[in-house]
């Protein structure tokens, strides 16, 4: 062999032997992080993640503990030991091994309780996170619904089997799932896991959805704080600023739907808003954004506002000129109209009298008509 062989030999084995330093130094860091924290919460579930880590994080804080939260949601955001919200900085796509960062600062920062939401689809990255990361004791997966089928399977048992890789293995799980309880349960059984059904009882305040604010009491009873205790803290919790609302804007409302993203969700969502603003059994004007890496939402968006038959329909995003020509054979008595940019406000702002239900995705276009909506318009609810 070469002089110039053998150098190159020794650079790849010096770089192996570096790298597997690093992996092994991250890896004993995280281990060290973990035993600093006496709880991590592992937040799952198709719908209500951020929300209900938000809550968590609320009961627990005026139950006297220190706390350190990180949600995913529309933004990725921490709250520090000291109550403040950071904005969470990646230099490109997000990766698992942020979980990593988080709870490494959770416990620099002498938290005793970390809340973290699962930011992984795939069910493999999921279990690694839960697994080999974060070593949650108490798991909580809000709701099993259908989403990110491409990754979690096509039917319902699959998503929730998926959703299942965060369950903690000795530890307790909490959910606030009807149909799939009995899965989940066996499920835990499986990882010598606690399963605990946390429903609502009928005496919580009025919330968005009650089956949220019931799990996250439940957490914190868990954890030691008492249920009315928790419930002080959680009637002033900061909610994600693109979470489910109404405003007053134009000659009519605005619903900001974008976050929730699946047919079920989306119609409970609007279920709740029609009751908190007595909207009647009106069919409201849909705006629908589209992304073009969710080709299986697209479609679930279109099947839904053929379903819901709206008198005027708003098209943006990805894949709009297919989506209002499907709509327009599927509807042809409706008004449908594909926008271009925030710039054409005047044909979303709502006319008089008229309700415009904003769904599919926030990403693009959707960000700037709430922006738009929150600027001019007045919060409702």
């Amino acid at each position: 062999m070469t002089k110039g062989g053998e150098r190159m030999r020794a650079a790849i084995a010096a770089l192996v032997l570096v790298f597997f330093t690093l992996m092994i130094a991250e890896k004993l860091r995280a281990v060290r992080s973990r035993r600093a924290l006496s709880h991590v919460v592992h937040v799952n579930g198709t719908r209500g993640k951020s929300t209900v880590a938000r809550l968590i994080d609320a009961g627990l804080r005026v139950g006297g503990l220190r706390v350190f939260t990180k949600t995913t949601g529309t933004d990725p955001v921490t709250i520090g030991v000291d109550n403040v919200e950071r904005a969470v900085r990646r230099i490109g796509p997000p990766n698992i091994r942020e979980q990593l960062r988080v709870l490494n600062r959770a416990a620099r920062e002498g938290a005793e309780v970390l809340v973290v939401e699962c930011m992984a689809v795939d069910p493999t990255l999921q279990r690694a996170s839960q697994r080999d990361m974060l070593r949650a004791d108490i798991g909580v997966i809000t709701n099993v619904r259908r989403d990110h089928e491409d990754a979690m399977g096509n039917v319902p048992e699959e998503i929730c089997d998926a959703l299942s890789n965060t369950i903690p293995r000795d530890g307790v799980l909490l959910t606030a799932e009807r149909g799939l309880a009995a899965r989940l349960r066996d499920n835990c059984t499986s990882q010598g896991c606690r399963f605990v059904q946390a429903l609502p009882r009928g005496d919580e305040p009025d919330f968005e959805f009650s089956e949220n604010l019931s799990l996250a009491l439940a957490v914190c009873e868990e954890l030691g704080v008492a249920r009315e205790t928790a419930l002080d803290g959680m009637r002033r919790f900061r909610p994600d600023p693109y979470a489910l609302c109404a405003y007053r804007w134009g000659e009519g409302i605005f619903i900001n739907g974008f976050s929730a993203n699946d047919p079920a969700s989306i119609r409970l969502s609007y279920e709740r808003m029609r009751a908190a603003l007595n909207l009647g059994d009106g069919v409201p004007t849909l705006l629908v954004n589209n992304r073009a890496d969710r080709g299986r939402r697209t479609l679930d968006m279109l099947a839904l506002a053929c379903d819901m038959r709206p008198p005027r329909a708003l098209v943006a995003g990805a894949s709009r000129g297919f989506f209002a020509q499907r709509l327009k054979r599927a509807l042809p008595g409706a008004d449908i109209e594909t926008l271009h940019s925030t710039r054409e406000v005047e044909s979303y702002r709502p006319r008089a009298g008229e309700v415009v239900y904003a769904i599919g995705n926030l990403a693009g276009f959707g960000r700037g008509a709430v922006a738009a909506a929150a600027k001019e318009g007045e919060r409702i609810v």
